[in-house]
């Protein structure tokens, strides 16, 4: 070949590399800018721009009176805007200090900027920022390009540890939640409700957030605001609750004589809650601290555990109410029948002690309650038989819950012949004695009490308990209607006489420190026994002005706390004080503990005489030492433990 022939033929092939090349070039082109034009178009906008979110206010709550339980507040938030360029070794230098300021694991922050780097996002690096701690960050932007403080909303709760338990509180969502909650709108940072209302309302309270898109440069510097995507407010609540019953009944459970324990007051011709607390509370501000402050340790020291709903205990004396009901409606007592009480009752081989030791000599059905006379109630109690009080039991909503809108409520326990027979366990004469006083396996929560209460009061309906009076979403207004769980089908005359034995209980029995002129106020004390140590008290009630139906009813559990009468008691009258707007009088001091109460006269009987315990119906076999409620561990009451023996074969009751 030629020489010419072979520079012909070279210049061919370097035309048709240059074809190749511009074609290929083309291609390229095309597909950048037709294929991928809106990804590449974006990716060069993220190189401009960032997109901060800003979180919107939560709703507002209100209690009934339209005072603020909680609201939001403007705070500052310390955010990272990673630039085009991001030195991994000035990174590190900026996580150095960070984690100086704001007391934080070096490593967990330098991980974080790094991810922020590399996934060209803006992130909340910490938030809630005190002044003191916001201006030292401030001096950290002219340093490391990329940081800047802007101003959000946060909760805020003016009144501190006010209804803590009811209210609930905020936290950071984890990773488990934000799988689950990103295509609803939530960041990674998102905050939401853990518990109680913040919790149950979170779909109601919580906003759509904002988004501002700003201009920065290389180095992740702010240069101006581009738009701003405005955020909305979440809806509002109105709760039920009563800010003056809620606080009384907050300030005197702290003052009781363990500082544990609950109330829960209801308005018992609606089910409406107007107070529900639970000691020891806590204050939901804290929880919003930063995380190197008091945050952390608040969270995890957290006395989350809500006694009023949560907590279960034998209901001890109080559980009499319940039957009085049996008693009176089976025809099982007459009102004028009198029982002997010598301060015990045999009972097979056991011997049943009532409080008072000494006795309460001749009690009838009104006295009984009034003095609360155990020997009447073992007696009558072995009379009516174990599967009638059971089933009054369970009419009067023990043994399940009551419905609150709540999570963790639990639903106690029923002791009678039918649960034991459930767990393949016999039932004895024993046991009933020791039911008809509220003892043994028999475990009720403090508002499974109070919806007792509000049925005495209101003659027979068991209302499932509410807490929120209105939601106020953008352009509607729900009020969610009472419901009730249940109806308790009793004579007339029952309910009335049932009413007049609690009245009695107050004016001249083991409750006269709840006792208030200008008030009627029917109630119940009650011991119940801890074998791990003092014993819990107890107090239902509900009041009403004269010629009126009852407005209120309650029950106070103090653990821990000893007698009813002087431990729970001053929590009811404090209670029924602020809900009568009442200034608080001076207290008629209940008779001592074991001193007799308004005694009717000894009177000799040939079938009881003086001295000598009447003889209940011959029990089918020897009754075991009675079932005790055996708590877990100090504060939670759950299931039923198998009962101590009691010393020398005696069995004890409470001392009112």
């Amino acid at each position: 070949m030629s020489r010419g022939a072979r520079f012909t033929e070279r210049l061919e092939l370097l035309w048709l590399g240059a074809t190749v090349g511009v074609g290929l070039l083309g291609l390229r082109l095309i597909h950048m800018q037709v294929v991928r034009n809106q990804y590449y178009a974006e990716l060069a906008e993220r190189q401009r721009t960032q997109v901060i979110a800003q979180t919107a206010p939560r709703g507002r709550v209100y209690d009934r009176n339209g005072e603020i339980v909680a609201t939001n507040q403007p705070a500052f938030s310390l955010i990272f805007l990673p630039g085009k360029a991001q030195d991994p070794a000035r990174l590190a230098g900026l996580a150095e200090s960070l984690a100086r300021e704001l007391h934080r694991d070096r490593g967990e922050l330098h991980e974080r900027l790094l991810e922020a780097a590399r996934e060209e996002t803006a992130i909340h690096l910490a938030e809630n920022l005190p002044l003191k701690t916001m201006f030292k960050l401030s001096e950290l932007k002219t340093l490391y390009p990329g940081v800047d403080l802007i101003v959000e909303a946060r909760r805020y709760y003016p009144n501190g540890a006010f209804a803590g338990h009811l209210l609930g509180y905020m936290g950071k969502v984890d990773r488990r939640q934000w799988l689950r909650l990103k295509g609803k709108g939530y960041r990674v940072d998102s905050w939401v409700g853990r518990s109680g209302v913040e919790s149950r309302y979170e779909d109601v309270l919580r906003g759509v957030d904002g988004e501002i898109r700003m201009e920065v440069d290389a180095q992740g510097r702010l240069r101006r605001r581009l738009d701003e995507v405005k955020w909305k407010a979440g809806g509002n609540l109105v709760l039920t609750i009563d800010s003056r019953i809620q606080a009384a009944v907050e300030e005197a459970l702290r003052a009781s004589p363990s500082g544990e324990g609950a109330a829960v007051v209801l308005d018992p011709r609606t089910g409406e809650v107007l107070a529900l607390a639970s000691v020891p509370d806590f204050d939901p501000n804290l929880l919003l601290l930063p995380e190197w402050d008091l945050g952390k340790r608040a969270a995890s020291t957290l006395p989350e555990f809500n006694r009023a709903i949560q907590g279960t205990y034998a209901p001890g004396s109080t559980f009499k109410v319940v039957m009085d009901a049996a008693l009176l409606q089976e025809g099982t007592v007459r009102l004028d029948e009198r029982v002997w009480c010598p301060g015990y009752l045999a009972v097979g081989n056991r011997t049943f002690k009532c409080w008072e030791k000494k006795g309460h000599k001749w009690v009838d059905f009104l006295t009984s309650l009034a003095q609360s006379c155990d020997t009447y109630y073992y007696t009558m109690g072995l009379r009516a038989k174990g599967p009638v009080i059971e089933r009054y039991e369970q009419l009067f909503g023990l043994g399940r819950k009551t419905g609150l809108d709540l999570p963790g409520e639990r639903s106690g326990n029923v002791f009678g012949p039918e649960a034991r027979k459930g767990r393949k366990r016999g039932w004895y004469d024993g046991d009933t004695a020791n039911l008809a006083i509220g003892q043994g396996e028999l475990l009720a929560t403090p508002i499974q009490m109070a919806v007792v209460a509000a049925a005495v009061a209101n003659k027979g309906t068991l209302w499932k308990p509410r807490f929120v009076k209105k939601v106020e979403r953008p352009g509607a207004v729900e009020e969610p209607a009472s419901e009730a769980s249940g109806r308790i089908d009793l004579r007339p005359e029952v309910w009335d006489k049932m009413q007049e034995a609690m009245v009695g209980v107050v004016t001249r029995g083991t409750g006269q420190r709840v006792n208030i002129p200008g008030l009627v106020i029917g109630g119940k004390t009650g011991t119940a026994q801890n074998p791990l140590g003092d014993d819990h008290a107890w107090f239902i009630a509900w009041a009403g002005r004269p010629g009126e139906v009852p407005s209120l009813a309650l029950a106070v559990l103090i653990q821990h706390g000893g007698h009813g009468s002087s431990a729970a008691g001053p929590v009811a009258r404090k209670a029924i004080e602020a809900a009568f707007d009442l200034a608080s009088a001076k207290v008629h001091e209940a008779p001592a503990e074991g001193a007799m109460i308004d005694e009717v006269p000894p009177e000799p009987d040939a079938e009881h005489p003086p001295g000598r315990a009447p003889k209940p119906p011959p029990p089918a076999e020897p009754a075991p030492a009675p079932a005790r409620h055996v708590p877990a561990a100090r504060p939670a009451h759950s299931a039923p433990a198998p009962a101590p023996k009691p010393a020398d074969g005696d069995v004890y009751s409470e001392d009112e």
